[in-house]
């Protein structure tokens, strides 16, 4: 047989005369859904308000810290009877308080910051692409499966997450005293409230912030009028509910969106086309130091406020056009702009310019200026830093200052994480008098043992310029107990100087202790008390100076 037709008999054994039915391969297992990318998280608007527990000469303790929505690097603007003194850069943070690098500023002096969070957007996590054979099981799966019919008894409803009012009253007694004894001892019983979002008709809301003081022992000189004191920072009722196309406030308003301007006696309005919002605002302006109302102290104006997200970054702003009118500057025209700018966790930046001209100006119109910048390229390295210029001279003739003099100001940090438990830094800065002529500048390291307790930290300060000397210091915080927080500090300060020009004959030596508590006494009452003491100790003889400033208080929230 030849070898063709042997092929031709092997192919026809090897081929059915039927062919079988196909069998459909194991159905393959189901891979999980595909996540759909999530969409960006919603901008989160935030009014923080609080004040100055504690101050040193570089060193400011806020009573608001990362869960009431500050940040590192953040700068703060402080103000004292509703008139800005100063500002600080946000340091160190905690849950519900904070420290910040700042001059000038004093126990008391209060903030308020209006800031837009973006929030960080969530990566997709896709599975794999499934193959034809894949998808095609899937469907004979889905297709061969019974589905039974169940009528839906669900009724649609609205989800709301609000927010309670807070309701807050700090009630104790605050001492000053110095030794030798000086005109400035004082002693008064003190009485906080502050009334933040309380509904009341319409969608309008209440806001309060006074403070009601006794005082048991003052000099007039420094401490004029009655002994009983009113003070009122904000009584307003205020509708800002950002899903509105409008708002509103009147009352003692403490304005939003209108950088610059103080608070008054007075209404405000705006309207709102998406992320921007456009307003006017006006009316008396309260005593500065008494927050008496007075028909001689008025102003009023225009404000836009706006938000650009610009991909995963965020540029804010908002801006003021304003007339002001006081007894001391006569009649003064002002323009504001505020900008600020987020990239994520990598570099913030932020800037404020105010020009003014009238019956009184600064050199080159310019009344104001400020500017902070902060980078972190990873995550345990950062460098800020920021420069302010005040250049308007306000004449004061108030027993306490109220409004800064003409001045300039830089300072800046440097920093890294150096372990999980390690961070060390190197502080930084320049202050310069524009009226006297005097300056300063401080810089030293900043040593800090993130897991001792609640936070171990080291520091050194060397003076140059107008105050000459040295300062070190020790602090240490424990949280031993929720609601709960204890700090307390040790310093030492070396003046070899203490007028331009004019030495001592020996280096002047002095220690201070401070320390500070938050008791947490139940779910709306704690017990807060402060106590800081600076001695010299060169000698100890009875002229020795020797100062505190303490106080102690029981604060209610609710």
């Amino acid at each position: 047989m030849s070898a063709l037709p042997l092929l031709a008999l092997l192919l026809a054994a090897g081929s059915p005369q039927q062919a079988e039915p196909a069998v459909p391969p194991a159905p393959a297992a189901v891979a999980p859904p595909i996540t759909p990318p999530a969409a960006p998280v919603a901008l989160v608007a935030r009014r923080v308000e609080g004040k100055v527990t504690f101050a040193t000469a570089t060193t400011v303790y806020l009573d608001a810290g990362a869960l009431e929505g500050l940040s590192i690097g953040q700068v703060i603007q402080i103000t004292r009877a509703a008139q800005p003194v100063g500002a600080c850069t946000v340091r160190e943070l905690a849950d519900h308080s904070s420290t910040c690098t700042g001059q000038g500023v004093r126990v008391g002096d209060r903030f308020a910051v209006d800031t837009t969070v973006p929030g960080a957007p969530v990566v997709a996590k896709m599975a794999p692409v499934p193959t034809e054979d894949e998808l095609a099981s899937r469907n004979a799966i889905v297709v061969g499966t019974p589905v039974a019919l169940v009528e839906s008894k669900a009724k649609a409803r609205d989800v709301v997450i609000g927010e309670l009012p807070s309701i807050r009253g700090d009630l104790g007694y605050a001492v000053w005293l110095a030794s030798p004894s000086g005109p400035g001892d004082s002693q008064r019983l003190q009485l906080d409230v502050q009334v933040n979002g309380l509904d009341t008709f319409a969608g309008f809301k209440f806001f309060a912030d006074a403070r009601l003081l006794q005082w048991t022992k003052r000099d007039e000189t420094y401490v004029p009028g009655s002994s009983t004191q009113l003070l009122v920072y904000d009584l307003e009722l205020s509708q800002r509910d950002p899903k509105k196309g409008w708002s509103a406030a009147f009352g003692r308003v403490m304005p939003w969106f209108a950088p610059g301007s103080t608070v008054f006696d007075g209404a405000q309005g705006g309207l709102r086309f998406g992320r921007t919002e456009v307003g006017i605002f006006g009316g008396v302006v309260p005593d500065p130091y008494t927050t008496e109302p007075t028909l001689d102290r008025y102003t009023g104006g225009v404000y836009v406020n706006f938000e650009a997200p610009l991909g995963s970054t965020l540029l804010s702003g908002s801006a003021r056009g304003a007339v002001v009118q006081n007894p001391t500057v006569l009649r003064h025209y002002e323009g504001e702009l505020l900008l600020n700018y987020w990239a994520g966790g990598v570099f913030s930046a932020s800037g404020d310019l105010r020009m003014g001209f009238g019956d009184v100006h600064a050199p080159s119109y310019i009344d104001a200026a400020r500017l902070a910048l902060s980078v972190r390229p990873v995550p345990i390295f950062w460098i800020s830093g920021g420069f302010s210029y005040w250049g308007l001279y306000v004449p004061d003739g108030e027993p306490i200052a109220t409004y800064p003099g003409p001045s300039r100001r830089a300072d800046g940090s440097i920093g890294v994480e150096a372990t999980p438990w390690l961070r060390i830094a190197a502080l930084g800065g320049w202050v310069d008098d524009l009226t006297s002529g005097l300056s300063h500048t401080y810089v030293g390291p900043e040593v800090t043992f993130t897991t001792v307790l609640a936070g171990l930290s080291f520091g050194y300060l060397k003076d140059l310029g107008w105050v000459e000397g040295q300062s070190a210091w020790g602090q240490i915080g424990w949280a031993p107990a929720p609601g709960t927080r204890l700090t307390g500090r040790v310093s030492w300060f070396q003046t070899t100087e203490t007028v331009g020009g004019v030495s001592n004959s020996a280096p002047a030596n002095d220690v201070g202790l401070t320390l500070n508590g938050t008791v947490g006494l139940n779910r709306w009452l704690a017990l807060r008390a402060s106590v800081m003491v600076r001695a010299g100790i060169d000698n100890f003889e009875a002229s020795v100076p020797f100062g505190t400033a303490s106080n102690v208080f029981l604060v209610g929230t609710y």
